[in-house]
């Protein structure tokens, strides 16, 4: 028997919970385990026979340990009468069931944290594996912290999806705190972000627009010109219009005209190219003007004025299409006016970055097309639709560039009313909002078991909610 046929890696003194386990499964397998468990003992065998079977599998047992130990290891069981003594050695010197161990393998438990990028698997088995330390040495952890310590070692990145298990009214159970986590991760990695959307803040994607197998343009409107047959990078007056916009001019030396100019974002075709244009800066305050952006990860504002639900994190750094480079540092929901055709509407935008150096704020398609639904561009602006419903979102302003057409409407206006001028809708929307997005069951549930103390709306006839929610 050689140690290249256990098929496990050798005992070098570290990771020894990981090296128990193994072993136990290969002396399972040779049935062995039994002797060194201690489940059989030598004064148990009443016949010379089960005497003889015990001492042969007991040394049978203590080779297979021994070989699969590094020489360093070897004095710690080189003296041991037999396989089960060898083994209680090795569980007395590793895992040692002192006060000091035990605070140790807590102080490990309780600290670890999930850094920005790491796995999630390897997380939650690092605090698996710990927790499983802790009951071998006499310190079992019980599963409500189990989860607890998981969800506050998370990332920032993750807080979202904690809020959201937080709301639930069941118990988290580890394995469905755990299936959540790794569905996220998967969701990530399907979407290209691999959770960097938090701490990379990547909020332009430029693409090369000359692949391989790209597809002839034949039926769809330049959204630049309106003409069939080319792409917007292709086309013809727009290829005009950047060789005009990038001529020098002589009334104005480069270095002022640099200092003038501000990095808007352009949008184009979905085969990826994706610009940014360089305007001069107008009178227009850019707090209160919104663009569509197809490369933006996320809803981005200059301003947090009409932000609701408000929370400040630490900074984190937010790559501009130009190389320049702007931090995010809170987010929070702004509910929006648009005109839809049921007549206008509101909905909410959930997330929205607050960076104060931005030089405008920015609609994210990306965002927009994974909580609501698709956007389509044509020549005079472009569309959201969602349930069977679109409507115009965004207006041409030129040089690729899409305004939008939604109305930010201030906290105040959006969370509350006056209940002596209150309609029976306008009421139930104003609840919806103020009992946190809450649903047609959840308020008809309020009212039939009259369980909302000091709240009016038992006399609504008609729910409403917000458009995210409907």
């Amino acid at each position: 028997m050689d140690a290249s046929s256990l098929r496990i890696s050798k005992f070098d003194g570290t990771n020894f919970h990981a090296w128990k386990f193994k072993m136990q499964m290969v002396l399972e397998e040779r049935d062995l385990w039994e002797v060194v468990s201690g489940e059989i003992k030598a004064e148990q065998c009443e016949t010379q026979l089960d005497q003889a079977t015990y001492k042969r599998k007991s040394r049978k047992a203590m080779a297979v340990i021994c070989l699969a130990m590094e020489d360093s290891q070897l004095p710690l069981v080189r003296s041991a009468s037999g396989a089960c003594d060898a083994w209680s050695r090795l569980e007395d010197h590793f895992e040692k069931k002192s006060l000091a161990n035990k605070l140790f393998l807590r102080r490990r438990f309780f600290t670890t944290m999930m850094e920005e990028g790491d796995d999630v698997l390897e997380h939650i088995n690092k605090l698996k594996t710990l927790a499983e330390q802790l009951e071998a040495v006499g310190a079992p952890v019980c599963e409500d912290d189990l989860v607890i310590t998981l969800l506050g070692s998370l990332s920032d990145s993750y807080q979202f999806l904690i809020t959201a298990l937080e709301s639930r009214s069941d118990t988290l159970s580890w394995e469905l705190v755990t299936s959540r986590l790794l569905h996220e991760e998967m969701k990530r990695k399907e979407q290209g972000s691999k959770g960097d959307e938090a701490s990379q803040g990547q909020a332009f994607i430029t693409r090369d627009n000359q692949r391989k197998g790209r597809p002839v343009k034949k039926s769809w409107p330049c959204h630049n010109c309106g003409k069939i047959g080319h792409w917007m990078a292709e086309c013809p007056s727009r290829i005009q219009e950047n060789t005009e916009r990038h001529r020098p001019q002589r009334a104005q030396d480069s270095g002022d005209r640099y200092r003038s100019q501000r990095a808007n974002v352009a949008q184009e075709e979905d085969s990826g190219d994706y610009l940014f244009s360089i305007g001069e800066t107008t009178s227009a305050k850019s707090s209160d003007i919104w663009l569509v952006d197809s490369g933006a990860t996320q809803h981005m504002t200059c301003s947090k004025k009409f932000m609701r639900n408000y929370k400040g994190f630490d900074a984190v750094d937010v790559h501009l299409a130009d190389d320049g480079i702007v931090q995010a540092i809170g987010s929070g929901d702004i509910v929006m006016s648009m005109k839809t055709p049921q007549g206008m509407k509101k909905g909410v935008l959930t997330n929205v970055w607050h960076i104060p150096k931005l030089s405008r704020n920015l609609f994210s398609v990306g965002r927009f097309t994974k909580d609501v639904g698709p956007v389509t561009f044509t020549k005079d602006g472009c569309y959201g639709e969602a349930k069977g419903t679109k409507w115009k979102i965004g207006a041409r302003e030129g040089k690729g560039l899409f305004k939008l057409q939604m109305t930010p409407v201030a906290p105040e206006q959006a969370n509350a009313a006056k209940s002596s001028g209150c309609q029976g809708g306008t009421k139930s929307y104003l609840w919806h909002l103020r009992l946190g997005h809450i649903g047609h069951d959840g308020l008809n549930c309020i009212v039939t078991k009259n369980i909302g103390i000091g709240i009016d709306i038992s006399s609504v006839k008609k729910w409403d909610v917000c458009e995210g929610c409907a």
